[in-house]
């Protein structure tokens, strides 16, 4: 084969004509055909090629890589994102999850609105703290993370990281300068993207859907919403089995098993001993009330006195798992109708189990009246175990929330 003047090449067709492969431009390809069938995508168009189901179409190969920008412009959705099936953490606090619930349209007995969800990543033990503003989130974060680490400061266990979404709650001059004294990196997840931080945001949906079936269940008023949310956390701490795992939230925690015979049904009718009442000979021994859940920092349960109106925690009570609702729960607008926003209303700010802080001081729930307030920092007792709860002075307190 050589060249000539004019450019061109000459072959000899006797010698060469095996060597030489004639190419030629052909416009029917799968970018073509693909514009021209309406923008289907390149897998459908190479089944149809491929196995003749029609006919005019050329044989096209295979074509995926091509982006269309027709296609993008008309048909791009969000990124997938596949599930995780190994656990990516290998201790305790080396991540733990943020998110903030709210606002909600009912303002809790306490007048809380938001609920501050923090999760540890590896054990899955859940905390959550309801706040009034999404202002108070730092104060609070702040609060959570030095319990948590001065618990676990014997077994050399700081926090590491935390995850939360690009909320101005989080995002501050607040939390960066706090994370850079105490060596925590704060990731965040991409904009707009909640499945980056998955775990928080399924722990959100868990606690507020058992919330939901617990008032609704007993028809009681939906100012309880946070001793019904407080209540789902305690329990999913201790019910729930970590996926990848044969142990509970709880045993991973503390590394002992759960004990849940103390358990009652929420909402339930109960009958509160008048202990702290001087009675006559013929007097009621005991006022009715509703079950709200159990003491994070006492032997006791939570319940609402239907006759003073006051929510107490006492040891002296008796709970029917199988009466009827109070008719008086029935009455959402007279029932404990919420405090002013303004004022600063009784209750419990935070839900921590210190039961997990051995070395914590403890809760000092003696006051002197029905309207005061326990301390801010609310928690499981450092003996959870009320399966032998023992008779104790009961306590009148203010809303959980």
């Amino acid at each position: 084969m050589a060249r000539s003047r004019d450019n061109c090449f000459c072959i000899d067709g006797v010698n060469d004509a095996k060597e030489i492969v004639c190419n030629k431009v052909v416009n029917e390809t799968s970018i073509l055909w693909h514009q021209r069938l309406g923008h289907v995508n390149f897998r459908d168009l190479h089944k149809l090629s491929k196995r003749e189901l029609v006919s005019g179409l050329p044989k096209l190969e295979k074509f995926d890589e091509h982006v269309c920008e027709g296609c993008q412009l008309g048909k791009q959705v969000r990124v997938s994102h596949k599930k995780v099936k190994h656990i990516q953490t290998n201790v305790i606090l080396e991540l733990v999850h943020m998110d903030l619930v709210g606002p909600i349209q009912t303002v809790s007995l306490g007048g809380k609105k938001y609920i501050l969800v923090m999760v540890d990543d590896f054990s899955r033990f859940t905390w959550v703290s309801f706040l009034r503003e999404k202002s108070e989130t730092f104060q609070r974060f702040k609060s959570v993370c030095h319990l948590l680490q001065k618990e676990k400061m014997t077994s050399h266990l700081p926090l590491v990281r935390i995850r939360t979404d690009h909320g101005s709650e989080f995002e501050n001059s607040q939390f960066l300068k706090f994370c850079e004294e105490m060596g925590i990196k704060h990731e965040f997840s991409a904009p707009i993207t909640p499945q980056q931080n998955g775990v928080v945001e399924r722990k959100n949906r868990v606690l507020v859907e058992m919330a939901r079936v617990m008032l609704n269940s007993k028809n009681l008023a939906k100012h309880f919403w946070a001793e019904a949310v407080n209540t789902a956390c305690y329990t999913s701490n201790r019910v729930f089995v970590r996926s990848g795992t044969k142990q509970t939230p709880y045993e991973i925690w503390k590394g002992k098993k759960p004990n849940v015979s103390y358990f009652k049904v929420f909402g339930s009718t109960c009958y509160i001993l008048r202990d702290r009442e001087h009675l006559a000979k013929f007097d009621s021994k005991c006022d009715k009330g509703i079950f709200l859940g159990y003491s994070t920092s006492s032997r006791a349960y939570r319940v609402y006195n239907c006759r003073s109106r006051t929510i107490i925690e006492s040891i002296n009570v008796t709970i029917d798992d199988f009466a009827a609702s109070i008719e008086m729960a029935l009455d959402e607008d007279g029932l404990f109708p919420p405090p002013p926003l303004e004022q600063e209303s009784p209750g419990l700010d935070l839900v921590v189990d210190l039961s997990t802080f051995e070395n914590s001081v403890p809760v000092d729930l003696s006051t002197p009246s029905t309207s005061s307030s326990i301390s801010s920092v609310q928690a499981d007792s450092s003996h959870t175990d009320h399966s032998s709860l023992t008779p104790s002075a009961s306590v009148i307190i203010g809303p959980l929330n």
